[in-house]
């Protein structure tokens, strides 16, 4: 069910002292273990209410049932489209915010919008990323506990991760003990991780399936740093970077491709093939206009046509050296043909977005499309594949 509202909105109760109630879903029946879920229930199924559950959500305000001693939320709009042990934040008197999808393989823990870095491409603004306050570590770990354990994927991000410190650590520690058998993605700038001290704590902690991805914007400290407006940020990535392999943590790299940038590709690629030949992996990105990307876009945007040999040929020298090579975000229809391949359909769900050409592409089913954010740049040609 894609589009499905994050936010939903009502008729909301809590009566906890803190104001809030994070739980799973279930729909219209009862199970054994209440503590930990929120039962839902529709009109015609109000005969299953029992007491003990952590919340509940009601279609309409039940007349027969106690209402003063429970937390319970009526009249919400949209109710509908919450699924079995999906996770949900419940604020009282506000909203209900959707934390884990039980249908999605993109479901994120955001654990800070803060960062060390001023990226000048970054998809957050200046005034998301200047947050003063992190999301309460109590609320992530309750988050955490409540995600159920045959989940498949998990993406930990910010801004950058690694400013929590030791509630990262907490956070990693609850992972590993609730999510044994799920895969991870750490998102960070890899900064924080030239810090020996903190990475051999964050190696002791982490879960055993997990890969941190760190970006690499070029190949000497001049360009990178100019990218990320934060100086000295190129040695300490490398060395973090290196840290990390050094205690056998699984690496991506990745490269998001820019104005700046794109006629150096190559450059970076040659650099990661000889300082870091241990990476799992190398992931080529295209921008998601939003935040700062969007502002300073003048500096950051350059149409796919003109960045189409460079990637191909940064491509290549990945390829060559063993390395696995992949590129998210890249309609098929503005790569080179040699690339396909390589292509994902990584644009999270509901950002997705195809122009009217798009419906003659034979590709269309194999094609991510585009950024809701970059569809409708002038410079963008779509030429279908017949």
């Amino acid at each position: 069910m894609n589009n499905r509202p994050l936010i939903l909105r009502g008729n909301i109760n809590i009566k906890n002292m803190d104001g809030y109630i994070i739980g799973k879903i279930i729909k219209n029946k009862n199970i054994v273990d209440k503590e930990e879920y929120i039962q839902l229930l529709d009109d015609k199924n109000i005969n299953l209410f029992e007491e003990g559950y952590k919340g509940y959500i009601f279609e309409h305000e039940p007349q027969k049932i106690n209402l003063k001693e429970i937390n319970y939320c009526s009249n919400i709009k949209d109710y509908q489209t919450l699924l079995d042990y999906e996770v949900i934040e419940i604020i009282n008197k506000k909203v209900i915010r959707v934390l884990y999808r039980d249908d999605s393989e993109d479901n994120v823990i955001v654990v800070t919008n803060q960062c060390n870095s001023n990226c000048i491409m970054c998809p957050d603004s200046d005034a998301v990323r200047n947050t003063k306050e992190n999301p309460d570590i109590k609320k992530l770990l309750e988050q955490v506990r409540c995600i159920p354990n045959d989940t498949k994927h998990i993406t930990i991000t910010g801004g950058e991760p690694g400013l929590l410190r030791e509630n990262l650590i907490k956070l990693l520690e609850e992972c590993k003990k609730y999510l044994p058998n799920t895969e991870f993605l750490l998102l960070s700038n890899g900064r924080i991780f030239s810090n020996t001290d903190f990475t051999n704590k964050v190696k002791e902690s982490l879960p055993q399936y997990i890969r941190i991805a760190i970006p690499i914007y070029a190949d000497n400290e001049n360009l990178h740093d100019k990218i990320t407006r934060a100086k000295g940020s190129f040695k300490q990535t490398i060395v973090g970077i290196k840290k990390l392999i050094e205690r056998d943590v699984d690496i991506e790299i990745r490269i998001v491709v820019l104005k700046k940038n794109y006629q150096h590709l190559e450059d970076i690629a040659n650099f990661i093939v000889k300082e870091i030949p241990q990476a799992k992996m190398v992931n080529i990105m295209a921008l998601e206009m939003t935040g700062n990307a969007y502002k300073n876009r003048e500096q950051v945007w350059i149409n796919f046509d003109e960045v189409k040999e460079y990637l191909y040929r940064a491509c290549i020298t990945l390829i060559e050296s063993g390395m696995i090579t992949n590129l998210y975000n890249f309609p098929l229809c503005n790569l080179d043909e040699r690339l396909y391949s390589l292509a994902h359909k990584s644009i999270t769900d509901y950002k997705i977005r195809y122009k009217d050409q798009c419906e003659e592409c034979l590709a269309k089913g194999s094609c991510g499309g585009f950024f809701n954010s970059t569809i409708n740049f002038k410079d963008i040609e779509v030429k279908p594949i017949k």
